[in-house]
């Protein structure tokens, strides 16, 4: 009778063992689910690249942030800085877009009917020659020291926000439309550099032919 109390209870034993064996190994293989889904929910991505985490120092505070820093760029320069570059290049682009436009449908500046009948394109290296494009680089030049002390006051944390110089049209008086024309400009700014660029690349693989550069 012994010998069979003694069968069945180490008989038993590792019947229990096996029994209690998914019970043992349940609760260490939910933790890491719940930690897993945890750090993924605070993750916040890009509205511009959906594929990339949405960089830090861009929080949507100024007009046209949508999450664009692939480069990490925001990390490295001062986010007013790098908004007043881009708002001036972009002023810059639409003016030029027209200019360029304007030139090649006949529209002259006094005193260019000199340099003959020339394009966009070709007024370039004119002008250069001409000795004319020091007088353009000069004008912008004073231009681009007179804007420094401005920019100088947004670095400084005077409150200007980047590529604000008191004209605004009057439309500064209602604020819900202010915002919306602040959109408007870093849009069409964007928009601007890059057909600037093509409009560019695209009358030079035309031989500097002029519009409609192709």
């Amino acid at each position: 009778a012994c010998w069979s109390a003694l069968a069945i209870i180490l008989l038993s034993e590792p019947m229990l063992a096996l029994t209690n064996m998914p019970m043992a190994f349940s609760a260490p293989m939910a933790a890491p689910v719940v930690a897993q889904r945890a750090s993924v929910s605070m993750v916040v991505k890009s509205q511009s690249l959906p594929f990339l985490e949405k960089p830090v120092n861009l929080d949507g505070s100024m007009a046209g942030d949508v999450g664009f820093d692939p480069l990490g760029l925001s990390n490295y320069f001062p986010l007013a800085w790098m908004r007043e570059a881009e708002i001036k290049h972009g002023r810059v682009c639409m003016l030029a877009i027209v200019g360029y436009i304007a030139v090649d449908f006949g529209l002259r500046a006094p005193g260019a009917a000199k340099l003959g009948s020339l394009t966009s394109f070709s007024a370039h290296d004119a002008t250069v020659a001409s000795g004319h494009m020091w007088a353009l680089l000069g004008v912008a030049g004073i231009a681009e020291i007179a804007g420094m002390a401005a920019i100088a006051a947004t670095m400084n944390g005077s409150g200007r926000a980047p590529g604000d110089f008191a004209f605004d049209g009057g439309f500064a008086k209602d604020a819900a439309k202010l915002e919306r024309f602040k959109l408007s400009e870093v849009k069409h700014s964007r928009l601007a550099m890059m057909a600037f660029s093509g409009l560019i690349t695209q009358d030079a693989l035309a031989n500097g032919g002029g519009f409609p550069y192709f």
